[in-house]
């Protein structure tokens, strides 16, 4: 009876293609471990890179405070100056 399938074909006609997608799944989610591993890392050395050069900038403004104090108030005093007319033009212009 060559027409005639018995339960143990169709067992295997379907374990076949799930195990086959199975085997896909696990890969794909390993590569997806390996990717989001090197993009962790990334970010990391981002953020302490971030960190290093705040800190730098942070000394750099506190030196400048200390041995510049009239020059940075009188840089203080020109950007909100600058901010101020910036803000009065845009309410300016919305009425």
């Amino acid at each position: 009876m060559a027409g005639r399938h018995t339960e143990a074909d169709y067992r295997n006609s379907v374990e076949n293609p799930a195990g086959r997608v199975a085997g896909d799944m696990s890969e794909l989610s390993e590569r997806a471990k390996r990717a989001l591993g090197g993009a962790q890392e990334f970010a990391g050395e981002f953020a302490e890179g971030a960190a290093k050069s705040g800190r730098k900038a942070a000394k750099f403004v506190v030196r400048e405070v200390r041995e510049h104090p009239l020059r940075t108030l009188a840089i203080g005093a020109a950007v909100g100056a600058v901010v101020a007319a910036v803000i009065m033009l845009r309410n300016r212009s919305d009425e």
